[in-house]
């Protein structure tokens, strides 16, 4: 019997690609089903895709829509009582489903789940991330904007996600208005333990790319605190209005904390990869551009030696 449909999106997802759908191969729960929408992929996708010979996979195409268009799109074909969540360029320990499912079959108010995870770089993997395991500091995280749960490593009820009516309909990214609806209807947890890791590399840390990354999750933000405060939605174009007519010191503030989590990020590539001194230098810099980032992850990272040492 299988329970488990894993959804992917992708686009131009190689080189890293043949590794996510190894690690997917490689897990102790078997009885799963994987549903890939490529998004209009330019590189070698689509012929990687099509050499794939698998009865559990289902391979779907699509022009380029986006992550949110693909998702909805390949959630039509999800129809397993539990759906989990793969990034394309990043890698799923062997047990991660295995644990995932058993916790959501023995938590029924759980209906959106994670993990913890570990960065990977060209040298292998590195040091984790830490995430709260508890719902409340969980949302509080994401309606801060602050990563309370990795959407690449999720696994929820799948029946919950197409209650919410799936993800939203912008061109822009889904994730994080996602999980904050399902929280609003279910309980939110992480695992305490490491079950994936997240690919970091130099191409894709720019602050050009991260820019609208930070648009979608202070959009999702604010979709939430007007839906908590009974106010009726807005748009992506009255949303932009709004932050245009901010005062010109939270511009600068935003671009200080792009230009510090640029940094940050190609600090982690470059500490996992091949350049660690330059790595250490650049991580130095991130953490002097945005003290109070810095502050929240140095304070992850003495509760869990806490708590290793309880």
């Amino acid at each position: 019997m299988c329970d488990v449909t894993v959804l992917m999106t992708v686009y131009n997802g190689m080189p890293y690609l043949p590794q996510a759908i190894d690690s997917l191969r490689a897990q102790t729960l078997q009885h799963w089903r994987l549903v890939v929408v490529d998004d209009g992929s330019t590189d070698g996708t689509a012929d990687y895709l099509r050499s794939l010979d698998d009865p559990r996979f289902t391979i779907l195409s699509q022009s380029n829509q986006g992550t949110a268009a693909a998702a909805n799109h390949g959630l039509r074909y999800c129809q397993t009582p539990y759906l989990a969540r793969l990034d394309a360029d990043d890698v799923s320990l062997p047990t991660r489903l295995t644990e995932q499912l058993e916790f959501l079959q023995t938590h029924p108010e759980v209906g959106l789940l994670g993990a913890q995870m570990a960065a990977l770089g060209d040298a292998g993997p590195g040091s984790r991330l830490d995430l709260p395991t508890e719902h409340e500091q969980i949302m509080r995280d994401l309606l801060a904007g602050n990563h309370g749960m990795a959407h690449s490593c999720v696994m929820l009820r799948t029946e919950l996600l197409k209650q919410i009516g799936g993800y939203w309909p912008y061109r822009l990214n889904d994730a994080w208005d996602m999980m904050l609806r399902m929280g609003e209807i279910s309980r939110l947890a992480n695992s305490p333990r490491v079950l994936h890791l997240y690919r970091v590399h130099q191409a894709s840390q720019t602050a050009s790319r991260l820019r609208p990354m930070r648009y979608s999750i202070d959009f999702a933000c604010e979709l939430a605190r007007r839906r908590q405060a009974g106010l009726p939605p807005i748009t992506p174009e009255q949303f932009t209005a709004m932050r245009r007519a901010r005062p010109w010191w939270q511009h600068a503030l935003e671009t200080v904390d792009l230009h510090a989590r640029s940094q940050y990020r190609t600090a982690l590539a470059e500490l996992h990869g091949k350049h660690r001194l330059r790595g250490a230098v650049r991580m130095a810099w991130a953490a002097l551009c945005a003290p109070g980032l810095t502050c929240r992850r140095l304070g992850r990272f003495w509760q869990r030696h806490k708590q290793a040492a309880a």
